[in-house]
């Protein structure tokens, strides 16, 4: 099939039909993504955008996602989770700001640790499903954390999903065998099993 992508000199963008988006949705992403890179080397004023360093990190988002998430761990510590989330998803739509063309080292510190207050934070609001979708985000990330495991494997098993919960809480003991609240997880996770199997004594 035969695509026709146009370009608006104006705007500077490509798009192609609505019928064609709703075709082939994977174009159409492409399209976006690359209208979004073509902005951002658009707006930085040179040809080539400057190698992503440390030192071209931008800091004053830098300050703005601490605040908030400092704001969140407050909340978070006088039993405000539900403001506790608001916080910490405001940070994450900041660090989606950035330029596109920073330093990944950075964002990725960022965004790890606000992920993983944010797991907590859903885990409290009995947001299981977005506990666990960021839970599985960080493992990509962070695949060696028994913490990450242990979010992941927390919200599996108030999900239902118990033998992918005790399979999360043996990787976690795998990387910290004496990690305490891993081996009570599995403990509670493997009674329930049993429960479930009509086995339970």
């Amino acid at each position: 099939m035969e695509a026709l992508i146009n370009y608006d000199s104006k705007s500077k963008n490509l798009s192609i039909s609505s019928e064609l988006e709703s075709e082939l949705p994977h174009l159409k992403l492409e399209i976006d993504q690359l209208n979004t890179l073509t902005h951002e080397i658009i707006a930085n004023g040179a040809d080539v955008p400057p190698v992503p360093t440390p030192e071209t990190f931008n800091k004053d988002i830098s300050k703005m996602v601490r605040k908030l998430y400092e704001g969140g761990v407050q909340a978070f510590r006088l039993g405000k989770f539900e403001e506790s989330v608001k916080q910490f998803n405001i940070a994450i739509e900041m660090i989606t700001r950035r330029a596109k063309f920073d330093s990944f080292q950075g964002t990725i510190q960022e965004l790890s640790l606000l992920l993983m207050s944010r797991a907590d934070a859903y885990l409290k609001t009995k947001e299981y499903l977005k506990a666990y979708n960021d839970a599985d985000l960080l493992l990509g990330m962070m695949m060696n954390t028994p913490e990450n495991f242990l979010r992941r494997g927390v919200a599996n098993y108030f999900l239902g999903n118990y033998e992918a919960a005790r399979a999360d809480y043996q990787r976690g003991l795998s990387f910290e065998e004496d990690h305490d609240r891993l081996n009570a997880e599995l403990t509670i996770c493997l009674d329930k099993i049993l429960e479930e199997n009509g086995d339970y004594l």
